[in-house]
This record gives structure tokens, sequence and C-alpha cells, in this order.
């Protein structure tokens, strides 16, 4: 059977060194190990099938590896999700309209104050997550949220 070429990026020490920084995360443990495994005379689809996976992925794996290195085994996330409907600029125009307003607003409302200003749909969970996660908003009076609670004052809250 063919072994295939690994380029010498890194020695058998720094693979060593990878598989111990990165036990906990799983798919780049395993790229490091298919790596190390053809990296010392096994063959793709050997080392493949004692990994799990396909002979193609470790084909995959090694030409990323051979072609950039540590970086070629990292994960590539730039590409997964759509993008936001609301610029950085326009979710800052809402969050000044909620928070300056005397008004208290719903969910329901934020939704119809967003298509009105921008012209832009959201489901209700959208928009409940634009206001807490993104915008920081608490579900009463909008106001951002105060996370530097001691017990102590949570103690005297529940009093009151």
């Amino acid at each position: 059977m063919k072994v295939a070429k690994i380029e010498d990026h890194l020695d058998d020490n720094c693979l060593n060194d990878l598989l111990k920084e990165h036990k906990d995360s799983y798919n780049i443990y395993r790229r490091v190990l298919l790596i190390k495994m053809v990296k010392n005379g096994d063959t793709i689809k050997n080392s493949a099938k004692i990994i799990g996976i396909s002979r193609k992925t470790g084909e995959r794996w090694i030409k990323e590896y051979n072609k950039k290195g540590i970086e070629g085994l990292l994960p590539d996330y730039s590409n997964c999700g759509a993008d936001s409907r609301l610029t950085d600029e326009q979710l800052k125009i809402l969050y000044d309209m909620i928070v300056n307003s005397e008004e208290g607003y719903t969910i329901d409302d934020v939704r119809d104050m967003i298509y009105s200003l921008f012209n832009v749909t959201y489901s209700y969970n959208q928009v409940w997550f634009i206001t807490r996660k993104k915008l920081g908003l608490n579900y009463g009076k909008p106001f951002t949220q105060y996370n530097k609670r001691t017990k102590e004052d949570m103690v005297l809250f529940k009093k009151n």
C-alpha cells in the first residue's frame, strides 16, 4: 500500500504536544492524530478507519495540513450562518430608541419598531434574541443588565 507524503511542518514532539494541548477539542485532536499516524508510516485508509472517518476525509485533512501547516487542521467556521439583516449602526439606533424612551416595550412592540424603521421582518424569537443577547436589555423597562450584584444585595432585594 502507498503511504502519503506529509510535509515536515512539525516534528513528532510538536505533534505530541499538540495532541496533549487539544485533547479536549475532539475535531483538532483527531486531525493531529491522523497526521501523526500517517507520518509514522501508516496508510491514510488504515489511519482513517481507526479514527472513524472516511479515506477521502483523511486525504482532505492531509492535503490541508500539507498546504497550510497546523492552520490547515483548525476548523474553519468563517462561512457559518447568515449575515445579520440589521447593521451595527441600525442596532445602535434601535438600542438608543428603546433605552431613551419612557415607554416600556414588549417584544412585539420592538418587532413592529424594527419593521417600521428598517423594513426588516423578524420572528418573535429572533427579536427576543436581539433585545436580550445582542443589546443586553432586561425584560421590564429596558435598561442595561447589571451583573455586579453581591449576594447581600440579592438577599435585601428578596426581602423587599
